[in-house]
């Protein structure tokens, strides 16, 4: 499946892409001068990360480094949410152009809560996708 949908309902399944890796790196390297791994841990992984082919084997590689992956529950969040936006637009719509048939025809009132749900799912996104765009990791002090 390879749909502009994958990010939001498949997250884990989005392909790695090169700033993807530049980043992966970055915060092994970060974690390495915190103290989070020792050089040789940092390195074996820098050689999982290169037959890394999605965001699922990426958290693989990342794992048990605080803050280098988005948390499963904002994953989970992040599909459920859009998952309930897509029904709830295509309910709604389906509705709504039922109504104009039978000539009830009012304005695109379904629109109103698939942008609010949208928002929500927009913001949800971002969450997620900013967690793939750091370049360091926070250890715990």
């Amino acid at each position: 499946m390879n749909t502009v949908l994958d990010p939001l309902l498949l997250p884990d399944q989005v392909a790695l892409t090169e700033a993807d890796r530049r980043s992966a790196v970055a915060k092994l390297d970060s974690a390495v001068r915190r103290g989070a791994l020792t050089p040789p841990a940092a390195s074996d992984r820098q050689a999982l990360l290169l037959y890394a082919q999605n965001r699922g084997d990426l958290r693989q590689v990342l794992a048990d480094l605080p803050n280098a992956t988005p948390p499963r529950a904002l994953t989970v969040a992040l599909r459920a949410f859009t998952g309930v936006w897509l029904v709830a637009c295509v309910v709604q719509f389906i509705v709504w152009v039922a109504l104009a048939v039978f000539g009830h025809f009012d304005g695109p009132w379904w629109l109103w809560s698939d942008l609010g749900l949208g928002m929500v799912v927009a913001i949800l996104w971002w969450t997620h996708e900013s967690y793939h765009r750091k370049t360091d990791v926070q250890v715990g002090v």
